[in-house]
């Protein structure tokens, strides 16, 4: 397992924080209108007769990924809510004792590097989960010796990455994996032995735990938070 380390990020003036409706009513129409213009710039070029690149098919598959149904309101599964500890990017040689507001993390301080892998065989330091979050990736992780659970995180959250994937591989290369991560899209499945429940999805400020994989509830709380800019703009 390896992490990448990313470059210093342009400065981005801060945003007043969203109500959940408010971020959903300003998402969906965003969303929609991000598909037309992709569908719009696909079917020109195959009318032309010329292949697609690699960044219009990653492009695609943006799209693609971000179409699942969302939760219905309150009914969703949405976790409980941890107030933001905020977006502090630790410097290298920087002490990493934060001590976070919640287990598994779900904001604060962290380290500019992301994950090498969409089905990690190793636990994520904290200060990697909470960068992931940062960038509105969605964790699925496990304190258990369970190939059940570990097996059906997977395929819902093979559901998500597996539009990732260019068409020409079978399996993503970690270049493929970051690039997912760097625009928010990415749902990683990851051991985490330091924690007390079963299973724990974060996204940032959220935290839902489980005992049993209920495939209802992980799909209702990604769907609510992966690639939520305006959730992980707190």
């Amino acid at each position: 397992m390896s992490f990448r380390a990313k470059g210093p990020p342009p400065l981005v003036a801060e945003q007043p924080a969203m109500t959940r409706s408010s971020a959903a009513q300003a998402v969906r129409p965003c969303a929609a209108l991000l598909l037309v213009l992709l569908c719009a710039a696909c079917g020109n070029s195959s009318k032309a007769g010329q292949p697609q690149s690699r960044t219009t098919a990653f492009a695609v598959a943006v799209a693609a990924a971000t179409q699942a149904p969302a939760p219905a309101g309150e009914k969703g599964f949405l976790g409980k809510f941890y107030p933001s500890q905020g977006h502090t990017h630790l410097a290298p040689g920087e002490p990493d004792d934060f001590v976070y507001n919640s287990n598994p993390p779900t904001s604060g301080p962290h380290r500019e590097i992301f994950n090498d892998a969409f089905i990690s065989p190793a636990p994520l330091p904290k200060y990697v989960q909470v960068h992931l979050l940062e960038h509105g990736n969605v964790l699925l992780q496990y304190n258990c010796t369970c190939p059940d659970i570990v097996s059906a995180l997977s395929t819902i959250a093979t559901q998500y990455d597996g539009k990732l994937i260019p068409p020409s591989q079978l399996q993503p290369m970690p270049a493929d994996v970051q690039n997912a991560e760097e625009q928010g899209l990415a749902v990683v499945v990851a051991p985490y032995p330091r924690m007390k429940p079963k299973i724990a999805l974060t996204a940032w400020t959220r935290l839902g735990v489980l005992q049993q994989p209920d495939k209802a509830k992980i799909v209702s709380f990604i769907n609510a938070y992966l690639h939520n800019e305006a959730n992980t703009g707190q």
